[in-house]
């Protein structure tokens, strides 16, 4: 379940056995969010967004990432070939690269 959920397909068995046994419950914002209550107002948002999604997300799907983005006016960034937790995906680095670029942005 935890593949299905977080990893690709091709994730390394040994690496998804150490990974899972980290896991924990989810936290309590994240169950109220599931029980359909908003949370977030993006009109009240005023800070730089970056949003960046995984093609393969089973947990959060593209289209909801898209949904997010449009919400705050902005455009949404889909990672090709990842899944739901992309920072220990191997192409982990495109990501970070991409976070660090958008920071250099804003930095200036």
């Amino acid at each position: 379940m935890a593949q299905w959920a977080f990893f690709s397909n091709d994730f390394p068995k040994e690496q998804l056995l150490k990974y899972h046994a980290k896991m924990s419950d989810e936290s309590f914002c994240m169950f109220i969010e599931l029980l359909g209550l908003k949370i977030a107002n993006p009109k009240k948002v005023k800070a730089p967004l970056l949003i960046l999604g995984a093609e393969n997300d089973t947990v959060i799907l593209p289209v909801d990432v898209h949904k997010t983005a449009r919400a705050y006016n902005i455009l949404a960034e889909i990672f090709p070939n990842m899944a739901h937790d992309m920072m220990l995906e191997k192409g982990w680095t495109s990501v970070a690269e991409r976070i660090m670029g958008w920071l250099r942005e804003k930095g200036d």
